[in-house]
């Protein structure tokens, strides 16, 4: 079973004229480990840190095309027991997984609708270990033709566009502002870590998740309140919490992450 993704640089904010060697290995070299990361994690249900420790699948460059550089990167599965967890996940799925995270990652409004796909990220969840940190990094990363060529990227898994990288989606990555006021927002606990306090929260079921750290040390009763939540979203049950937040947002407005000051259930 083989599934085939397609890295596009091309003309962004300057005209293309030829990807920098330097910039455009780092960059491809972060694309494969946000694939290797993040399939892992929908097809295992465990989270790595490592992209080398993905199981059960490869990443495999094949030849590019003439033109503006495109690269293709063939996904091979290489055990039985991969190709039955991605038979079951379908084509459909993994796009939806995949997007979702992605746009989690960059501020972009996106809706999950796969009902498998929903099912795969609740299961990850409910495990305390943050992703979304590790996979932001790479992004920064695959980001490089954006940041010092000037030129866009895009992703594609078979013919359909699944992300655009360009000056808009660099600027979300590297700037952040921090609103001087506080307010009340109803949320729901998407993944929490107990230890340190942080996690992401969801304003409503299918919403992506922003991530939140604590300003102050969090009591029993608001990590207890935050953890039975998890669960409830775990279950697809939607019912929100009362946070007390600072926003923290890109340079156009969109928002980053909270900042919690404190957060009840009533």
């Amino acid at each position: 079973m083989e599934y085939t993704f397609k890295v596009t640089y091309d003309a962004g904010v300057r005209k293309f004229d030829g990807l920098d060697m330097y910039y455009g290995s780092k960059s491809l070299a972060a694309i494969s480990e946000f694939l290797l990361l993040s399939i892992h994690a929908f097809l295992k249900e465990e989270i790595i840190l490592q992209a080398p420790a993905a199981k059960g699948f490869k990443m495999v460059l094949q030849r590019a095309y003439a033109g503006s550089y495109d690269q293709i990167i063939q996904m091979i599965i290489t055990d039985t027991e991969t190709v039955s967890l991605m038979t079951d996940l379908g084509k459909s799925g993994l796009y939806d997984l995949l997007k979702y995270m992605l746009c989690s990652l960059l501020g972009i409004p996106f809706v999950l609708n796969n009902r498998k796909a929903k099912k795969k990220l609740n299961s990850l969840m409910q495990q305390n270990e943050d992703l979304h940190k590790r996979l932001e990094s790479a992004l920064m990363s695959a980001h490089l033709p954006v940041k010092h060529q000037g030129y866009s990227t895009v992703m594609m898994l078979g013919r359909t566009p699944i992300i655009k990288f360009d000056e808009t989606t660099l600027s979300y990555l590297e700037t952040e502002i921090v609103n001087p006021d506080t307010e009340v927002i109803p949320v729901a606990v998407s993944r929490f870590n107990a230890r340190t306090g942080t996690g992401r929260f969801i304003e409503d079921i299918a919403s992506i998740s922003h991530s939140f750290s604590p300003l102050f040390e969090l009591s029993t009763y608001e990590k207890t309140i935050m953890a039975d939540n998890l669960g409830k979203v775990a279950r697809e049950e939607f019912d929100p919490l009362n946070a007390i937040v600072t926003r923290v947002t890109s340079k156009d407005g969109r928002l980053k992450r909270y900042q919690l000051h404190g957060i009840s259930d009533a």
